[in-house]
């Protein structure tokens, strides 16, 4: 079964801090914020105000949460390689899975 996810830049919520639209196969799943200055991606509302407490450390990759769903893990583990990959947020990421 073929899916796809998708990562959009929303926009800038501070100097350090980005927030994401992300979705799989289409459909708007949650918001994520890269946040350079922690050193991490959490899960965010709409508004880019931090949800949870679920989190993914930048530099080790390391999920910091008792109930990470797959597709928090999915969208934030791409999200980060992108980062880790280019030093900068991309505009938009997209990957596609047979």
């Amino acid at each position: 079964m073929a899916f796809s996810l998708r990562l959009t830049f929303v926009r800038g919520v501070s100097s350090s801090t980005f927030l994401f639209r992300a979705e799989v196969n289409d459909d708007a799943v949650l918001h994520l914020l890269l946040d350079r200055e922690s050193g991490s991606v959490r899960p965010a509302d709409e508004d880019g105000r931090p949800v949870g407490v679920r989190r993914l450390d930048l530099q080790d990759g390391t999920f910091h949460s008792v109930d990470a769903d797959d597709d928090f893990v999915l969208l934030a583990s791409h999200l980060a390689a992108q980062w880790r990959k280019s030093g900068t947020s991309q505009r938009e990421v997209r990957k596609y899975f047979c």
